[in-house]
């Protein structure tokens, strides 16, 4: 059987294929993104043979923020009865995942995949949607097994349909489902009429440009890059990859993380350690990659936070700075 994913997923689909492939039970092809983090629908649809049974791609990236054309490829693969599914544990309460033409395709996603605590739920839930019947669909229409015969994720007491045995975790799945009504309501406050999600959106771009404004003043254009895709339409509204010339992003994070919640865009916590897969992918100059802050903002966020924890990185940056150049 042969599945086709891109080369930036979250390492909890990587690491599952990985282990898949080396059992021999799965073949995996890794289709690689542009400079901007985007795979090209394209690229996807090419890597398809006749043995395909499964396209898994993330909707939003956890690094760049960048958006996968999703609806697309999902498209594509219900014509040729191929299962596509979504990783959207990073999208949900930034864009619309709505299962339809607004959101990301309407009757053409077979599987999402949603995380609680991404949009306000309680951490240790998630939630697979599962098309009804695409399994038995597309198997039938494949000329496969039956589809009776499908094995799940976990056996034991039979609970969720005989899909995940295990008694389930029900104050935290109120929580989601509250979360989610929440981003999925007016607020009476709202003059405009938008969801909640909606105006989450637009706060966050503000705050997110505000703070990638606030790094580029102070310490200019050459030394801080965005990394990702330029266009807002295709990227998340919260997230910003910020790869800092010349600076070591794990001394960075050492020297300000009792003071501003961020982490490292590559795992270079010590000399000649490993950058990050994505900004890897990505092509990120070196001098850059190396300097790599992942740096999200929140419906909650403040502006005198986000200012706040400007001067935090930009203070700690040039004293890296003048310490490499013995000024």
């Amino acid at each position: 059987h042969h599945i086709i994913t891109s080369n930036i997923e979250h390492p909890a689909i990587v690491q599952y294929l990985k282990a898949m492939e080396k059992k021999n039970i799965i073949d995996v092809t890794y289709v690689s993104v542009d400079t901007d983090g985007i795979v090209l629908a394209a690229d996807i649809i090419n890597a398809i043979r006749p043995s395909t049974i499964l396209v898994t791609l993330m909707l939003a990236n956890n690094e760049s923020g960048s958006l996968q054309p999703v609806k697309k490829i999902a498209h594509y693969c219900r014509s040729k009865a191929i299962l596509f599914h979504t990783d959207a544990a990073q999208a949900v309460g930034k864009v619309n995942v709505a299962l339809d033409e607004s959101g990301i395709g309407s009757d053409c996603i077979d599987m999402i995949t949603i995380v609680g605590h991404k949009f306000g739920a309680p951490k240790g839930v998630a939630c697979l949607y599962i098309r009804p019947s695409c399994f038995r669909e597309k198997n039938c229409m494949r000329g496969g097994d039956d589809p009776s015969q499908l094995q799940y994720m976990m056996l034991g007491g039979g609970q969720e349909s005989g899909r995940r045995g295990g008694t389930e975790n029900v104050p935290y799945i109120v929580g989601l489902g509250a979360a989610a009504s929440m981003l999925t309501s007016k607020p009476r406050t709202l003059s405009r009429g938008n969801l909640q999600w909606k105006e989450n959106a637009s706060k966050m771009v503000t705050l997110r440009g505000r703070l990638l404004q606030n790094l580029t003043k102070a310490l200019g254009k050459d030394i801080v890059r965005a990394n990702g895709p330029k266009d807002p339409s295709k990227r998340l509204p919260n997230t910003l990859s910020v790869g800092l010339k010349n600076v070591h992003s794990g001394e960075l994070l050492k020297n300000i993380q009792m003071s501003v919640a961020c982490s490292a865009g590559s795992a270079c916590h010590s000399s000649g350690g490993k950058l990050s897969a994505v900004l890897e992918a990505m092509h990120v100059p070196l001098e850059y990659a190396r300097g790599t802050l992942r740096l999200s903002v929140g419906p909650n966020t403040t502006t005198e936070e986000v200012d706040t924890a400007s001067n935090i990185i930009i203070e700690e940056v040039k004293r890296q700075l003048e310490k490499t150049t013995g000024s």
